[in-house]
């Protein structure tokens, strides 16, 4: 018996030994292969691969590092470490299948998208003409195929049911988070088509949806919170040529965070010559819960809500030339707010400026430098609506006819010179908002200049922003302009004054170094020029009004 067991211990440690053996001597070859094989693999779903070691481990499974499969250089996908544990299985060839652990990855999309993957644990098979990749996660299901078919054409088809995306990706734009994506229900299809074409038709919903409060303020928003969780529903079909130049989305559709928004679009003519149809709906869109998903504290728990169709037709270099029309409805909440009931009397206003310092700013009768509309000269208004509002008193608030024109301007001049903010919301800024530039705080100047406007009217409105808006260094209101700039009251202004005090609005500070020593620069004469032209082409000037006021004097205090 004893002997017996000295063989059996004998021949174990022979076969462990010859195992062991067997294992160092092929251990590169079979690296190599599962190397061979991951490439193979990859190369039927249309990807080249880079990676940097494998490692055959004694448990018969795989260590890869420095992992980067990309498709053109449209959609990388990185990851420092996998395990690759080779799948056994009567249905799948050997070799066609395995489960893949990843340490952590990183997926680059265009136009600077960025997904970062928590470490998570995959299933794949390479066996079908499709790569499939399945996620291991208890209670969800994810399911990737991508599918090479004539050269130049990959598929990618997702699936998700109760995917906890949340807990497995965070998605960034320029390196900041922009969306936590909650749990998601539905189907996508990509679509990489020869010639550079992509191919898009998307479906689902999402829960706990959360988007981030700076949206696109830059990099100086990528610590901002995320606004607040939101139910969501998408659907989307549209076909990119960056080839042709042209973009076709038939079919557009969200609702999120109580706005539905149905559009369609079409971009023909590239860069060089682009042209844009847009035909876009909103049945309603509740601004206050607008406002909590763009994670704002909000003054109520109505602020009214709006309903919107508008389509903008034409070439996107010639905004003179862009078709735009829209209809808004603005349906007030059904209580005044009292932070806008208390301007219709008189108020004090604390105006901060750039350096910190706060200015009280009293407006009503009771302070010597408030003016009433009414002794405002009616041709200094009219300068003024024709350099800031021109539809001033034809719209509810904000003139989203002028929203595609400024953006157009700013793509025909690569710059961001142009906006599209009306009198009201420009009061909206002055009176409740910091001076971020970001989307949240968009969305939150367009509700109160509909929330200014209807409760306010015209009028008020226009009369408490010539008593509050900054024309200089701790510079406010109209009067305070007049007696600063000229030693003259308002009504005793020349048209080229006007035209002088209306350039500044855009850039009260930053404009003062375009009239130094009391001469201003051409800059600023072609600003006044501009303005007394459009005077003059509506009659609001004669012929000899406007010569004089262009040859005339300014008259500027130094």
């Amino acid at each position: 018996m004893r002997s017996r067991a000295l063989w059996l211990l004998l021949g174990a440690l022979v076969a462990t030994g010859a195992a062991c053996a067997a294992f160092v001597l092929l251990r590169p070859a079979v690296e190599e292969e599962a190397r061979a094989r991951v490439e193979r693999a990859a190369r039927r779903a249309g990807l080249a691969t880079t990676i940097g070691s494998v490692r055959l481990t004694p448990w018969l499974s795989f260590e890869l590092r420095d992992v980067v499969l990309e498709n053109a250089g449209r959609v990388r996908l990185m990851t420092r470490s996998a395990t690759v544990r080779p799948r056994l299985s009567f249905r799948v060839p050997p070799g066609r299948a395995a489960r893949v652990s990843l340490a952590s990855a990183i997926v680059e999309l265009p136009a600077g998208v960025r997904l970062e993957l928590a470490p998570s644990t995959w299933d794949v098979d390479s066996a079908s003409p499709a790569l499939r990749v399945r996620r291991i996660a208890p209670g969800e299901r994810l399911e990737i195929d991508v599918r090479r078919g004539q050269p130049g054409h990959v598929e990618l088809q997702a699936h998700a049911a109760n995917a906890r995306l949340s807990r497995l990706v965070r998605v960034l734009f320029h390196g900041c988070a922009i969306a936590d994506p909650g749990t998601v229900d539905g189907d996508a299809r990509v679509e990489l088509e020869p010639g550079e074409a992509v191919r898009l038709a998307v479906r689902g919903r999402a829960r706990a949806l959360a988007v981030a409060t700076w949206a696109t303020g830059g990099t100086e928003g990528c610590d901002a919170s995320m606004g607040a969780p939101t139910d969501a529903e998408f659907e989307a079909e549209a076909r990119l040529d960056t080839k042709a130049g042209s973009l076709r989305a038939d079919r557009l559709r969200l609702v999120a965070g109580g706005a539905e928004v149905q559009a369609r679009l079409a971009v023909d003519g590239g860069l060089a010559d682009p042209r844009v149809e847009l035909e876009a709906r909103v049945p309603r869109v509740d601004f206050a819960r607008l406002l909590a998903t763009a994670g704002l504290d909000l003054p109520a728990e109505d602020l009214g809500w709006a309903s919107l169709t508008a389509s903008v037709s034409g070439p996107l270099l010639d905004p003179a030339a862009l078709r735009v029309d829209e209809r808004l409805d603005f349906n007030p909440p059904a209580r005044p707010l009292p932070s806008i009931e208390r301007l219709k009397g008189p108020f004090v206003h604390r105006a901060e400026s750039r350096d910190g310092e706060t200015t009280l700013v009293r407006v009503g009768p009771d302070s010597p430098d408030f003016i009433p509309l009414a002794e405002v000269p009616p041709l200094f208004v009219r300068t003024l609506l024709i350099g800031e509002d021109a539809n001033f008193y034809g719209h509810p608030g904000i003139d989203l006819k002028e929203v595609p024109v400024a953006l157009a301007s700013d793509f025909a001049s690569g710059t961001f010179a142009r906006g599209a903010s009306t009198i009201p919301q420009q009061l909206a800024k002055n009176l409740f908002l910091s001076r971020e530039k970001t989307m949240s705080r968009k969305l939150e100047e367009l509700a109160l200049a509909l929330l200014l406007d209807s409760s306010l009217g015209k009028d008020r409105v226009l009369e408490i922003y010539l008593n509050v808006i900054e024309w200089g260094p701790h510079l406010y209101g109209l009067r305070p302009a007049a007696r600063h700039y000229f030693g003259r009251e308002p009504a005793e202004l020349t048209p080229k004054q006007m035209a002088f005090l209306v350039a500044l609005v855009p850039g009260p500070l930053k404009y003062q170094r375009s009239f130094a020593g009391g001469v201003p620069s051409l800059f600023l004469e072609g600003r006044m020029a501009t303005l007394l032209a459009k005077l003059h082409s509506v009659g609001a000037l004669s012929d000899d009004e406007y010569l004089t006021a262009l040859a005339g004097p300014l008259d500027l205090r130094a």
